[in-house]
């Protein structure tokens, strides 16, 4: 596994990542009709956009996995990203053929050390689907802390429930790992 921050570059092959996870994942959250259409165009422009407009920003962290020189996970954490909940972790994607191989434990690690050198003692958070048990109980795991729900609008305009796990320092993920 080949660990590296991402570049402009690589936002097609991050948007069929997230495309890819999203269509594996989120049936029943997304309305069929867009994870079977848009979706990967819809991804493509987001990062795009995304990686354009970060590409010299110290403040955020859009890490890659690779492996036999494809993408397999990424990552993308920001700093500061609210006042009480400290740093968000945005994304956290792995490939569907390599979930259970150490992945996102790994990007959540190396995101989590980037955390706490550039803002120590920095809470984290992120936001996952109600319904997609297998990540909660990867968060569970991890020592995160559901602390509260909100109903989120999906890119296609869905309505979707969504939990925030919540982290009291990023050294306390790193040290779950």
């Amino acid at each position: 596994m080949i660990l590296r921050r991402a570049t402009a570059a690589d936002a097609h092959a991050i948007a069929d990542l997230h495309a890819e996870s999203w269509r594996a994942t989120y049936r029943g959250s997304f309305r069929d009709d867009f994870l079977d259409g848009p979706v990967f165009e819809e991804r493509r422009r987001a990062w795009q956009a995304r990686l354009t407009a970060v590409a010299d920003a110290d403040t955020v962290l859009v890490l890659l996995a690779e492996e036999h020189d494809a993408l397999q996970a990424f990552v993308c954490v920001v700093l500061d990203a609210d006042p009480l909940w400290g740093a968000l972790v945005d994304n956290l994607h792995v490939s569907p053929a390599r979930k259970g191989r150490g992945y996102g434990r790994r990007l959540l690690a190396d995101a989590a050390a980037w955390v706490e050198q550039k803002r120590p003692g920095s809470r984290v958070h992120l936001w996952v689907h109600e319904h997609n048990g297998a990540a909660r109980g990867f968060y569970d795991h991890l020592g995160g802390t559901a602390a509260d729900r909100a109903t989120h609008v999906g890119p296609e305009g869905s309505q979707v429930t969504a939990i925030r796990y919540v982290w009291d320092a990023a050294s306390r993920i790193h040290g779950s790992l």
